[in-house]
């Protein structure tokens, strides 16, 4: 057909594979070059053979015809094709039949629907190894942080403390310096009574004065907090006089904090005791028990109170 060669490179210009076969036998009058392709035909031999040909399934043909009886197109329908030499392939196929120059044609389109799957399953593996990178990132993080850290405040766990003070210790016992420290506690924390608050006021405070003592120290200096809600802070090349004038710091920033409990507006208050670490010492251990002596003491002073153990 004159028509069909003059149509030839507008054919060969339609993405997926094009057929055009006689509606009779199938026999294929006019292919786009990616059919050919896909079919592992030269396109002159794949011009004059029975689309059927390349069908494994026999009863696909008679399928195919009886569903386009009942339906003026196919489309996007799932089918598997042979290529010559055997290799079978899925596709999505459309099909319809038209009238070209007073001749009735059967339109074949289908795209080879191995590579969507191929770049599928590739574009689901490249998702799964982000979403895996991501996760071990999260987790290298997570491990990167002192599992002692107090998450509800932010501030160092007692096994951190600990592992700063004895490195501390060394290195003034090495190279000269002093090292001290200060324990604050808050005074008038409101009783956590389940039947009348669930502790969010005394979480706030916990988290204020946590806040607080981070704002009022050093990149060397390190803020701890115990199981008992006291803060803990090392000092380091800090004698006692620093210590005191950090611990007159917070309690005064803690005594313009003011909280709302129960209905009745309170004032913040804490007590602090203050150590430094001897000249005869190797491990910090006494000056730490010395903090707690001071800290016992102030609490018998009360609000406000600093004691100081050197």
């Amino acid at each position: 057909m004159a028509i069909l060669q003059a149509f030839q490179s507008l054919i060969d210009t339609v993405q997926g594979g094009l057929i055009l076969a006689l509606p009779a036998d199938g026999q294929i009058v006019s292919a786009n070059q990616l059919a050919a392709i896909l079919l592992a035909t030269p396109h002159g031999d794949l011009i004059g053979q029975s689309f059927s040909h390349f069908l494994p399934n026999p009863a696909d043909h008679e399928l195919l015809a009886r569903e386009l009886r009942h339906s003026s197109m196919i489309y996007n329908r799932a089918l598997t094709l042979q290529a010559n030499g055997g290799r079978h392939f899925e596709v999505q196929l459309s099909l319809r039949e038209v009238e070209l120059d007073g001749t009735r044609l059967l339109v074949y389109s289908f795209s080879d629907r191995t590579e969507t799957k191929v770049m599928s399953q590739l574009l689901d593996f490249e998702r799964s190894l982000v979403e895996r990178s991501i996760s071990l990132m999260k987790n290298l993080r997570e491990e990167d942080k002192p599992a002692d850290d107090d998450k509800l405040t932010g501030v160092a766990g007692m096994h951190r403390l600990l592992s700063a003070a004895h490195a501390e210790t060394g290195r003034a016992r090495r190279y000269g310096g002093a090292v001290s420290g200060l324990i604050l506690s808050l005074m008038n924390m409101p009783e956590r009574v389940p039947e009348l608050d669930e502790g969010s006021v005394h979480r706030h405070l916990l988290r204020l004065a946590g806040s607080l003592c981070l704002q009022s120290t050093r990149d060397s200096d390190l803020v701890a907090k115990r199981e008992d809600d006291a803060f803990i802070i090392l000092l380091p090349s800090t004698g006692m006089s620093g210590a005191n004038e950090l611990a007159r710091r917070l309690i005064k920033a803690l005594r313009q904090l003011t909280f709302v409990y129960q209905g009745e507006e309170r004032t913040a208050a804490a007590c602090v005791g203050l150590s430094a670490l001897r000249g005869s010492e190797s491990t910090p251990k006494p000056m730490l028990d010395r903090l707690d002596e001071a800290l016992h003491k102030a609490r018998e002073g009360g609000p406000n109170f600093i004691v100081k153990q050197p």
